[in-house]
């Protein structure tokens, strides 16, 4: 059988237009839809308060790179979410293109699977944080690490000095800022010795050690401004964090050499086997061991979509490479070898840290490796004799990629969605708070927050917006979840502990405690008024044990404070919810006609609660002003809720309230004697 000696010439154009394709089918609708998740609140604060310079001393202690990169980003962008979300895609899809490229110089008559190995690195569904602001950095060091390797291979490989010195210069360029931006990333100098070998290696046929000289001479050349970097990190500069401190983990070596080496070696397992195993498969799987068969229906319009555009694609590819090339028969053992070895190398500056990767909050640790995965995925499956099967056992892989990518936005689109919900609930309720205060917030979703905290930055953003120069910046109210730690130090009555990170601190106040419950999605905010609350049966026992201390008075009854529309959105239709809210506030107020009235307007519109004792307010209101009227229309709307009835019976029998003799025996036949 002849095969052709050359390499074939065609445009890559229309592997380009795969790449941008699915990647914008994958991305771009999500990129303005999401907002912010988890720590990028705390750079949406603290820009909003102390400008994009903030970032410097942010990151001063550990990457002053990182300073530079967002203080450019925010400075163009201010903290428009869409903006942010673009520019995270872009230096995904050049990282692409890049791959592509580069896997092109290594295997140029293997295009058809080239270009399936650049959509698996683009859409590797081992990395989960494409979805946040705050990781960006890592995408652009990507980008910029493969960029630096390409380079490399085409400047070793061009003919003209003019050109060379260009692609030399690029290579180093990139080859400083991608650890500069992220270190532990270094470990892709393997990747760029290995592929320059293979480079090598086709001039030199037979000659291993010449062949490792010559490559070796030229890695160094073009590894010089990375290991000058990394020169610099370790030796020279003075990290103020821990978990970047090499001085740290290099003591751990000296103390207890066997013990580190044992739980390195523990650590680069998980890592390999996670990043080139784990990744291709578990993002597809709930927490609870279970594949995801509950999938949104714009998942699997999207992922059907991606299906039959690879088809037609591949298709198309197999006339226009109807012959490969010989060396595209050697790309499956020189492709697994590469991926492997360059997986390995890349896990190694990551565990030496103490860290690894898996596939949640770690998974950023894996991203510098994730080229090296699809190679030796794609390697792997090359390998048997299933020439008509490969490529389709690969577009597997890109659709099940593409599958996991589309769950993920999809439940983080919820998380941020519920998050904006409710901080617009409490805005409603609550016109402003005092300084000091520390709010126990329950979420509907726990994935929401991902520590104790409770991501106070959201509600500074709202309350306490003005610019102020503070090092470290305070924030003026604390935030906390009801762990069993926080509940213990609520119920012992502590005074409070400072807790900091880089830029802030703020006092966490266990004894001035306000507390916003939302137990359920469908459940509106609801500010516990301490000991005259009534409690909700879907409250958790915890907010049951701590309610009697939330202080009411840390809600301020002056301007109401309205959340921005960058970070919250628009604000939402006024349903039950608003009427709730503006109605307890009311109260609070001592308003009662107005709550009153209120309530007409909600039950007007047909509006009801999913929690029945968010009619609390609206049964105070009507008992006060005297509408026994109302009171028996409310009385007949929770018939069938026993504990609602018996508490508001409670509640209206004993009220301190002046009510009349006909509300009175309205409560005690309909609610009273009514629920026994």
């Amino acid at each position: 059988m002849n095969r052709p000696s050359t390499p074939v010439k065609k445009s890559p154009a229309p592997e380009i237009l795969i790449l941008i394709a699915v990647s914008a089918a994958v991305f771009l609708p999500y990129a303005f839809q999401l907002t912010y998740y988890l720590d990028d609140w705390y750079f949406v604060y603290n820009n909003a308060v102390r400008g994009p310079n903030v970032f410097h001393e942010m990151f001063s202690i550990d990457r002053p790179a990182r300073g530079y990169f967002f203080d450019i980003f925010f400075t163009l962008f201010g903290a428009y979410p869409p903006a942010h979300h673009l520019a995270t895609y872009a230096w995904m899809l050049a990282g692409g293109i890049g791959a592509f490229w580069l896997l092109n110089v290594l295997w140029e008559e293997n295009r058809p699977t080239n270009v399936l190995i650049a959509l698996l690195f683009v859409l590797y569904p081992g990395y989960t944080w494409w979805v946040t602001i705050e990781y960006q950095p890592i995408s652009a060091s990507l980008a910029l690490q493969i960029f630096s390797v390409l380079f490399s291979l085409l400047a070793i490989r061009a003919g003209g000095a003019g050109l060379k010195l260009m692609y030399a210069a690029g290579a180093l360029a990139a080859g400083f800022a991608y650890p500069a931006l992220v270190e532990y990333a270094v470990g892709a100098e393997m990747f760029r010795f290995l592929c320059i070998h293979l480079l090598v290696s086709r001039s030199q046929p037979n000659r291993f050690f010449s062949q490792t000289a010559a490559a070796f001479k030229s890695w160094l050349l073009y590894a010089s401004s990375a290991l000058g970097f990394v020169f610099w990190r370790v030796f020279l500069f003075e990290s103020g964090r821990k978990a970047t401190d090499v001085d740290l983990f290099a003591g751990k070596f000296a103390d207890q050499p066997f013990s580190a080496l044992t739980d390195i070696g523990n650590r680069l397992y998980i890592s390999i086997t996670n990043a080139g195993v784990g990744a291709w498969y578990k993002p597809l799987y709930s927490r609870g061991g279970e594949l995801a068969w509950d999938l949104p229906a714009r998942s699997l319009v999207l992922t059907g979509l991606v299906a039959v555009v690879l088809a037609f694609h591949f298709l198309w590819m197999r006339q226009r490479f109807a012959n490969e090339g010989a060396r595209a028969y050697s790309m499956p053992r020189e492709a697994v070898a590469l991926g492997l070895i360059s997986l390995v190398s890349g896990a190694i500056p990551v565990v030496f840290f103490g860290r690894f990767i898996n596939l949640s909050v770690y998974s950023h640790y894996g991203l510098p490796v994730s080229l090296a995965a699809a190679i030796l995925l794609a390697g792997l499956v090359c390998l048997p004799p299933l020439k008509g099967l490969r490529h389709a056992i690969l577009s597997g892989f890109v659709l099940a990629s593409v599958l996991a990518h589309s769950l993920l936005a999809e439940k983080t689109v919820i998380l941020e969605e519920s998050l904006a919900s409710f901080w617009w609930q409490a805005s409603w309720r609550i016109p402003a708070l005092r300084p000091d205060a520390t709010l126990v917030t329950v979420y509907p979703h726990p994935n929401i927050v991902d520590g104790d905290l409770g991501l106070p930055e959201a509600a500074n953003l709202i309350y306490f917006p003005e610019p102020r120069d503070e090092r470290p910046l305070r924030y003026p109210i604390s935030a906390i979840m009801p762990t069993d730690e926080n509940i213990e130090n609520i119920l012992a009555g502590k005074h409070g502990r400072t807790e900091g990170y880089r830029t802030f601190e703020m006092v966490i106040r266990y004894d001035n405690i306000l507390i916003l419950a939302q137990p359920t999605p469908a459940s509106c905010v609801r500010v516990i008024t301490g000991e005259n609350h009534l409690p909700s049966e879907m409250d958790s026992e915890d907010i049951a044990q701590i309610s009697r201390f939330s202080k009411i008075e840390n809600v301020r009854l002056i301007e109401n404070q309205i959340p921005p529309a960058y970070a919250f959105g628009a604000e939402p239709a006024h349903g039950w919810c608003y009427y709730f809210e503006k109605a307890d506030l009311a109260i609070q107020e001592a308003d009662w006609e107005r709550a009153a009235l209120l309530g007409g307007d909600a039950l007007a519109l047909g509006l009801a609660p999913a929690d029945p004792v968010e009619w609390y307010p609206f049964l105070q209101a009507y008992a006060v002003t005297g509408d026994a009227d109302s009171l028996k229309q409310l009385a007949r709307r929770i018939a069938g809720e026993t504990t609602i009835r018996l508490q508001a019976c409670e509640w209206l029998m004993n009220t301190e309230a002046a009510l009349t003799d006909e509300v009175r025996e309205t409560i005690d036949v309909n609610y009273c004697k009514g629920s026994e």
